[in-house]
Order: C-alpha cells, then sequence, then structure tokens
C-alpha cells in the first residue's frame, strides 16, 4: 500500500477504525515474543486501542440506524430466509449499541449501577450478531452453489467471486465469535483464550475486513 494510500485510509473513520483493531489484536499476538516489561506494555496499549473504540462506537447509533432504515426488509427478490436473517441482525446491532453505551457510561461514574452485567450483555448481543451473519452467509453459500449449475461461464465467474467473499465473512466472523465465546462468564471452554491465540483470532478477522474495506472503494 502506497504512503498515499494509507493516508487516505487513515482519513477516513472505517479506515482508523480497523487499523486500531488490527494494531489491537497485532500488539496481544506478539505479546508473549516480547520481554515481560514490553509484552505487558504491548497488552496495556491493546487494551487502550480497545477502550478506544468503544468510545469512538458512542457515535455509531445514528449510522447504524439510517443503515437498517435504508436496508429494511430487504429486496423483494431476495430468498426469504437471507431477508429475515438480515432483519434480526440489524435489530441486534441496533439494541447493541446503547447497551453498550451504557456500561461505558457506568464504568466512567456517568450512570448508577455496576457495568458487569451489561458488558456481558452487549458480549451476548454481540455473540447473537455474529452468529446470524454466519448463518446468513453460509446460506448465500448454499443459494451461489445452486446457481452455479448450468449457469454461463461468465456468470459462474461472478458467483465464484460472491462465493469467496462470503467465505470470507464467514472466517471473520467465525473468528469473532470465538473470542465473544471465550470471554462470556459462561464460555463453553474450561480455561480462557492466552493472549496470543485472542491476538491471533482477532488479527485475522481485522485483515479479513481491512481487505473488504480496501475492495469495496
Amino acid at each position: 500500500m502506497a504512503l498515499q494510500d494509507f493516508v487516505k485510509v487513515l482519513e477516513s473513520y472505517r479506515g482508523r477504525e480497523k487499523t486500531m483493531r488490527t494494531l489491537q489484536y497485532g500488539l496481544l499476538l506478539v505479546s508473549p515474543l516480547a520481554s515481560e516489561r514490553v509484552g505487558e506494555s504491548f497488552k496495556i496499549l491493546s487494551s487502550q486501542l480497545g477502550m478506544t473504540r468503544v468510545v469512538l462506537r458512542l457515535f455509531d447509533d445514528l449510522p447504524m440506524l439510517q443503515y437498517s432504515l435504508s436496508t429494511g426488509t430487504g429486496r423483494k427478490d431476495e430468498d426469504a430466509i437471507v431477508r429475515t436473517l438480515r432483519v434480526l441482525n440489524n435489530v441486534v446491532d441496533q439494541i447493541y449499541f446503547p447497551v453498550e453505551h451504557f456500561a461505558w457510561a457506568r464504568d466512567m461514574k456517568m450512570a448508577k449501577g455496576n457495568s458487569a452485567s451489561l458488558w456481558n450483555a452487549s458480549l451476548v448481543l454481540w455473540g447473537l450478531s455474529l452468529l446470524l451473519t454466519i448463518i446468513r452467509s453460509l446460506r448465500q453459500i448454499s443459494l451461489i452453489r445452486q446457481q452455479r449449475k448450468g449457469a454461463a461461464r461468465d456468470t459462474i465467474e461472478k458467483l465464484n467471486v460472491q462465493h469467496d467473499e462470503e467465505l470470507l465473512t464467514v472466517i471473520m466472523q467465525a473468528s469473532d465469535l470465538l473470542n465473544a465465546l471465550n470471554w462470556m462468564p459462561k464460555r463453553p471452554w474450561v480455561n480462557p483464550f492466552p493472549a496470543w491465540q485472542v491476538g491471533l483470532l482477532g488479527l485475522i478477522s481485522s485483515l479479513i475486513g481491512f481487505r473488504k474495506m480496501m475492495s469495496s472503494q
């Protein structure tokens, strides 16, 4: 990526957020490779980047609302299951933001009460959103495979691109879902992931997200 392209990325909200996310998880991944003092510094910086992203999301409610209103119930010719999953996904995402904001406000002593239950609720909502996206992408992959049968060569090439994009989405969201489950109070496994494993999963998701953002520009 040329310097001019990188500056352009940093000047956009999405680009800056994804850059911070990539650094956040990248620092966790390499922290065990550094000395104990430097490794702890990496973890602290990673945590600070994470909290910065939480603050930035204070301004995401209206953009999310606009997106939900613009997509509505989806196209009439769209698969009914995909449309339903998309609507449910938008509803969950819309609820997620105020829950996280309120948890943050309690941490900042701007609202009374313990924030732990709200952070846990936001984790559940995030995990549910990721799961809905995974199911929707798997449904899209199934539909694409059906459409490829007997299709013309140029159509197959376009469908192959869509298939690969949906597959990347599944990998990206599954990586985040594993981290979301790991951070829940009642995780499906006994021992929490070490920092490097959290970093690896988050970095995989971040790099795929970065790639998707760049390809859409």
